[in-house]
């Protein structure tokens, strides 16, 4: 999946003492929304805008929090976004009580100390950041293991998928990278929670809903299901890769999302795809969020039993 960018509106930003060479005088300066301060000594100014790359999906919870990294930036050198900030600017799925207004930061100076309201900074000896739409940002691996400490083993894997996935993008790295980088760590803090997450991780997974599926499957003790397994159909003379499947047992699971539900051409290529699937004899079982996951896995087990004992078509 290709990130596909956008070059959106901001205000431009200003230090303090810039304020009288903008022709803004000091009672605007305090008074005026439009030229509000971000952070101590940096101020927006909504009269001259500029444009930055924006990703398509970004909402204006997301240009607020990036607004905010670049103004932090012009008055604290070698800081770069972390934890759960970067995960949001990456586009990165984070449970809810990791979604708020706070500004997540490290920085890689181990003398300096950075106290500002809203904003929270991690010291880190190992210097791995760069920039991503202009954007200083921690690296994927760095995100990933600081908030190992925050977060399940189960919400590791989707954050993990994510990274080596393309939900909202290319992968910000490959499995093997992540795996990689991550043994080469003396000291790691939450060492079996990573491992375990790691174990679990898969690249190719299209969004968290798709791997809370195959985490569920497996709680409830039935096979691991395969990620996109390839499937030759005749009957439209290509292939396809349903979301999750038992090639073995030829069963497919499709997680139906809002999109799948509300666009029109979205249901016709999903029936379509679920006909020429059933033609190679496949078993399609549609998922929604409100679907009965008991009854689920009855099905499951029904299918996979039933293939085991050689009850095919």
């Amino acid at each position: 999946m290709d990130l596909r960018i956008e070059h959106r509106s901001y205000p431009s930003l200003f230090r303090t003492g810039e304020a009288e060479e903008r022709g803004i005088s000091q009672h605007h300066l305090r008074y005026d929304p439009r030229f509000s301060a971000v952070t101590a000594g940096i101020h927006r100014d909504e009269v001259r805008r500029v444009e930055h790359p924006t990703p398509s999906w970004a909402e204006e919870t997301w240009m607020e929090e990036s607004l905010r990294l670049r103004a932090v930036t012009m008055v604290v050198p070698r800081i770069a976004a972390g934890g759960a900030s970067a995960a949001r600017l990456f586009g990165l799925p984070l449970p809810h009580r990791l979604v708020d207004d706070h500004l997540h930061l490290v920085t890689f100076d181990s003398g300096r100390k950075v106290a500002r309201k809203g904003m929270s900074v991690r010291r880190h000896s190992r210097e791995e950041a760069g920039y991503w739409l202009e954007l200083p940002m921690h690296s994927p691996v760095g995100v990933f293991l600081d908030l190992s400490a925050e977060l399940t083993r189960d919400e590791l894997v989707v954050l993990g998928d994510s990274i080596v996935g393309g939900w909202h993008g290319p992968p910000l790295c490959s499995l093997e990278f992540l795996r990689t980088k991550i043994a080469q760590r003396k000291y790691l803090r939450q060492r079996v929670r990573v491992g375990a997450a790691l174990s679990l991780i898969r690249e190719d997974v299209d969004s968290p809903q798709e791997t809370d599926l195959r985490l569920w499957a497996m709680s409830r003790g039935l096979p691991e299901p395969v990620v996109h397994p390839r499937v030759y159909c005749r009957l439209i003379n290509r292939t396809v890769e349903p979301d999750l499947g038992y090639p073995h047992a030829m069963v497919a699971l499709e997680y139906d999302g809002e999109h799948h539900l509300m666009s029109k051409m979205q249901w016709a290529s999903d029936i379509a795809r679920d006909e020429a699937l059933r033609h190679e004899g496949w078993e399609v079982l549609r998922v929604t969020s409100q679907m009965s996951r008991a009854l689920l896995e009855r099905k499951i087990r029904y299918h996979l039993e039933r293939r085991a004992g050689g009850g095919g078509r």
